[in-house]
C-alpha cells in the first residue's frame, strides 16, 4: 500500500478523470472540484492563521509567566528588604528609640504597600493567564474540529473515489 502525498487545492482543481460512456458530466465534475478546491484552500488558510495565532498566544503566555516570576522575585525582595529594615531599626532602637520607631513604621508601611501592589499584580496576571489559557483551549478545540472536518471530508472523498473506481 503506497502513501499518497496530501492533496493541494491545485491538485483538486487539475484533477482529470477518464471518460466513459454514460459517465459523469465533465462540467459538473469540474465545478464540483472547483468548489472543493476553494473550500480546501479556505480551510488551509484558516488553519495556517490559527496556527499563527496559537504561536502568538503561546508567546504571550510565556511572557506572562516571565512577568509573574519577576513579580514574585520583587515581592520576595520587598519582603526581604522589610525584614532587613526591621532588624536595622531594632539595632538602632537601643540608642535612638523614638527616631527608629517612626522610621521603621514608615518603611514597613511602604514595604507592605508594595507587597500589596505586587500581590494585586500577581493576581491580575493570574487572571490574565487564565484568560489566555482558556483562549488557547478554545482555539485548540476549534482547530481540532476543523482538522476533524478536513479528515471527515477526506474520508468522504476517499469513499466517493473508491465508489467511482468500483463503478
Amino acid at each position: 500500500m503506497t502513501m499518497r502525498k496530501p492533496l493541494s487545492p491545485l491538485d483538486i482543481q487539475l484533477a482529470e478523470f477518464h471518460r466513459r460512456l454514460r459517465g459523469f458530466d465533465p462540467e459538473e465534475v469540474h465545478l464540483f472540484l472547483q468548489t472543493v478546491a476553494e473550500s480546501y484552500q479556505a480551510l488551509t488558510v484558516e488553519n495556517h492563521q490559527q496556527r499563527q495565532e496559537l504561536e502568538h498566544l503561546k508567546a504571550a503566555l510565556e511572557e506572562f509567566k516571565h512577568r509573574e516570576d519577576l513579580l514574585r522575585e520583587a515581592l520576595y525582595t520587598a519582603q526581604k528588604l522589610a525584614d532587613e529594615v526591621k532588624a536595622q531599626a531594632a539595632r538602632e532602637a537601643q540608642s535612638i528609640v523614638q527616631e527608629a520607631q517612626v522610621r521603621s513604621e514608615a518603611l514597613l508601611q511602604q514595604a507592605q504597600l508594595r507587597a500589596h501592589q505586587v500581590d494585586r499584580s500577581i493576581l491580575d496576571l493570574k487572571m490574565e493567564r487564565e484568560y489566555h489559557v482558556s483562549a488557547l483551549r478554545d482555539l485548540l478545540h476549534r482547530t481540532q474540529a476543523i482538522l476533524e472536518a478536513i479528515e471527515e471530508n477526506k474520508a468522504k472523498e476517499n469513499v466517493a473515489s473508491f465508489g467511482r473506481d468500483q463503478g
